[in-house]
């Protein structure tokens, strides 16, 4: 008989926790005041964590830690001691997203286990193994997978895997989201205080608002795909919501059953936008998967109150697993600036191969080609000129499912007989894709990387240049020692959302039942806010959108900024500029003419 796998609740506060604990969680996830990406949750305080350590190990249930966020040189040390603190108190695990900081946390506390947060961008048995390789022992798999990719997965799966079955949905796939920083430069999902811009209304209708998944209703399917764990989001929800997901769950769980039609109506009532979806698990995309919180949703939910603290702890069996640890003081390394003052080189990266073929007989130029570095286009390609094979690249589609694998490893084989010999990297899960296809491995900003310790992370995994995160302010890109090739964007319309429903064909304007990448659809599509910006929508491999931020990055006219930053190469990225914009903007930035900036844009690392 298959095993049940573990049941995982939310906490964002004491009442939550003892309402996950009533419920019949067998493990509970909660954060700390910072470092974890619920910053608006209540979290909990020192003291608190430790005694929220103690009563989970008191009802035998696991404290995993969220210090799933992204975290820059100079925040190391803080964040250091508060894992330390919440090891020697006895935590199982930590949930991370940060290479760097998984690395640090293992030279200190090695005995510690380390789960690979969905903010990570785990989607294919890749990244699994790659995540082995680092020192992790369990992948919360990405939340777009359905159930035959889910499978797959967690058979060829080296580590634990997670399936995060109830509660919010991103729009975009976990840790690819850039959208809420590109609005306001304050407020990062990828630092915890996202702003939720796919819950607003857009001139479009409420394309990105999704209602919230629930697979209660495939427990037994679940059951036999045998994860380790399934996950209930919703640290930033009522404990009366973590009590009856929990409970309905268990339930189910023990009985080795499906939820009924009345226990799904009750996880309405508890919390839902105008029902639920579990579109991505049955692989059934579109417009149904889509809802938001209305005014009868909260009429309908119930409003009781619970004192989930009454006597709770009136027999618990005070267990503490103290461990003892030297005294942590990370330092953060002192940086020797390289390439200081130094004009980086540029490297191009086209929205297609017919861009690129635009402006080739430009980029030949001697004044301009000397000044390029790398040259990416997408796949699939051919008929990359002679002289540009030793420099061009391809970029990897953002999403690689399991399932999706040998068609891109064709790609990928076609473009490495044409001389192509590098490959953009944007998440984990291109690692082993790319080696395999023996390409150098160049990474791209989906990366995140904000560190010095996550830069030599990606060194050893075979990393020779990488771009620095989006996110990140001028003196934070100072404060990282560049143990390889380091870049920025500094210019072009940042990725700042992936998804795996097709925005296009879901407004209804492209009517092709082939994958959105491939439709042959010519016409442009944006989502627009209130304020008239558009948001280009650019489709990529499979049924997948990127979107990218309504305004591109300039920075032509501020060289002498990031000429002191250390970095070996720039960016440029283009998406709908003409092959005369293209060569302007490219004349700009090696200086041959006046920067002039677009109408709109945006600093971006202000």
């Amino acid at each position: 008989m298959d095993k049940i796998p573990e049941l995982l609740s939310p906490a964002g506060s004491f009442e939550a926790l003892w309402a996950a604990i009533r419920g019949g969680a067998d493990a509970v996830y909660f954060g700390g005041k910072n470092g974890n990406a619920r910053v608006y949750a209540k979290n909990f305080s020192d003291e608190e964590t430790v005694r929220a350590i103690n009563i989970l190990r008191g009802h035998n249930k696991k404290a995993y830690i969220t210090l799933n966020t992204i975290h820059t040189d100079r925040e190391m040390h803080d964040i250091l001691k508060f894992a330390e603190l919440c090891y020697v108190n006895g935590a199982d695990a930590f949930i991370l997203q940060d290479l760097g900081l998984s690395r640090i946390i293992q030279d200190y506390f090695p005995e510690i286990e380390l789960h690979a947060s969905t903010q990570a961008a785990g989607h294919n048995t890749g990244s699994c193994r790659v995540f082995e390789q680092l020192g992790f022992s369990r992948m919360v798999a990405a939340r777009e997978l359905d159930a035959e990719n889910l499978r797959l997965l967690i058979k060829n799966s080296p580590v634990e895997v997670e399936i995060f079955v109830h509660g919010a949905l991103c729009s975009s796939h976990s840790g690819r989201c850039f959208m809420s920083f590109a609005l306001g430069n304050t407020r990062s999902a990828n630092r915890g205080s996202c702003a939720q811009p796919c819950r607003l209304e857009y001139k479009n209708g409420y394309l990105l608002s999704l209602k919230d998944q629930c697979l209660a209703m495939h427990i037994k399917k679940i059951i036999q795909l045998a994860p380790a764990s399934l996950k209930i989001e919703g640290r930033m929800k009522r404990p009366e919501y973590v009590y009856n997901a929990t409970k309905i769950y268990r339930e189910c769980l023990d009985g080795r059953r499906n939820a009924t039609e009345r226990e799904i109506e009750q996880l309405a009532k508890v919390f839902s936008r105008q029902g639920f979806a579990d579109g991505y698990f049955k692989r059934n995309l579109g417009m149904h998967m889509y809802g938001v919180r209305t005014e009868k949703n909260k009429e309908d939910t119930y409003n009781f109150t619970s004192d989930f603290t009454q006597n709770a702890e009136l027999g618990m069996t005070a267990v503490k697993k103290m461990r003892h640890v030297a005294p942590c003081e990370f330092k953060c390394p002192p940086q020797k600036i390289k390439n200081i003052n130094m004009n980086p080189k540029l490297t191009l990266v086209f929205a297609s191969f017919g861009q690129f073929s635009g402006v080739a007989e430009y980029l030949k130029e001697d004044e301009i080609f000397k000044r390029i570095y790398r040259i990416f286009v997408p796949l699939p390609v051919s008929g990359v000129p002679e002289n540009f094979r030793d420099i061009t690249g391809i970029r990897m589609p953002a999403v690689i499912f399991d399932n999706e694998k040998d068609y891109i490893s064709r790609k990928l084989a076609q473009a490495a007989k044409a001389g192509i010999k590098y490959a953009l990297a944007d998440n984990i899960g291109h690692i082993n894709i790319a080696r395999e296809a023996g390409f150098k491995l160049f990474g791209n900003a989906g990366l995140n990387i904000a560190n010095t310790r996550s830069l030599e992370e990606y060194k050893k995994l075979g990393f020779k240049d990488a771009l620095l995160s989006p996110e990140l302010k001028f003196a934070q890109m100072r404060d990282i020692s560049k143990r390889i090739n380091a870049g920025i964007v500094a210019y072009g319309r940042i990725s700042v959302l992936i998804s795996e429903n097709c925005f296009i064909k879901n407004a209804g304007v492209c009517k092709s039942e082939q994958a959105c990448g491939f439709c042959g659809y010519k016409g442009r599509f944006d989502i627009t806010d209130k304020t008239g910006a558009g948001f280009p929508v650019a489709g990529d491999f499979g049924h997948r959108n990127i979107v990218y931020n309504s305004a591109p990055v300039y920075l032509a006219d501020k060289r002498e900024l990031y000429k002191k930053l250390g970095l070996f190469f720039i960016s440029l990225n283009f998406t709908r500029e003409s092959p005369g914009e293209i060569r302007k903007i490219i004349s700009e930035y090696i200086g041959l003419r006046e920067p002039v900036p677009p109408k709109r844009f945006t600093r971006g690392y202000k």
